[in-house]
């Protein structure tokens, strides 16, 4: 009789949802493309809720619960993305942007929407929404959490084939690429490959597709 353990940690159940979010859109996999869309946003909204409670698990396991004088109990409910993010700026100081607290937000609501209610849009702002989503998904693990996703999935062709197939998420996630690299006063370059403002001129590499060439340094005579 087997009888290992099964375990998930908050991390490993949002990297579980997010690398089925990347499957849905690099590989559309899975009925029409509404119905992909929609299985798209909802496993965003789960995984970056886990993200957002696992950042606040680092800093006291108690501020995962609404009701931190319920801690540990299972059966009591837990934050919800309003007081994540707000505990996060007042206990954690880590504050979102307005612009992705907006995203975490629209991705809730939409969520809620679509279990709870009536869900109707169009294709391209399905698109957005999941595209905002899951770049701030894997800009916050990075950036947080000291987890690369994107590096998890460059060994097949599943990164490079998210770029192509899905538009949304290539702008948004090369424009946070671009403002990063320029925060932090690095040479940069267009790539030839992705044409993302994100080639390092130090490597060679391109942060967002992680196509590589060489560099020809200016001859000074």
């Amino acid at each position: 009789m087997n009888t290992q353990n099964i375990e998930f940690t908050l991390i490993q159940n949002a990297l579980d949802s997010i690398e089925r979010v990347m499957e849905l859109l690099a590989w559309k996999e899975g009925g029409n493309e509404g119905s992909r869309l929609k299985q798209a946003i909802l496993l965003t909204a789960h995984a970056t809720e886990l993200l957002l409670k696992e950042r606040l698990r680092r800093i006291h396991p108690s501020l995962i619960w609404d009701d931190v004088d319920k801690y540990p109990k299972l059966d009591a409910r837990t934050v919800g993305v309003d007081k994540a993010i707000n505990r996060l700026k007042q206990i954690g100081n880590i504050a979102l942007t307005d612009a992705d607290s907006a995203t975490v937000k629209a991705l809730r609501n939409t969520r809620n929407a679509i279990e709870h209610f009536h869900w109707q849009t169009n294709r391209m702002e399905a698109n957005s929404i999941v595209g905002k989503g899951l770049s701030f998904a894997i800009h916050f693990a990075h950036k947080e959490l000291e987890t690369d996703i994107s590096y998890r999935f460059r060994d097949d062709d599943t990164w490079e084939q998210l770029l192509s197939q899905h538009s949304a998420f290539a702008y948004a996630h090369g424009v946070r690429i671009e403002q990063s690299m320029a925060d932090q006063g690095k040479p940069v370059q267009e790539c030839s490959f992705c044409n993302a403002m994100a080639q390092d001129l130090s490597t060679g590499a391109c942060s967002l597709c992680g196509h590589w060439e060489a560099i020809e340094e200016d001859d000074p005579f």
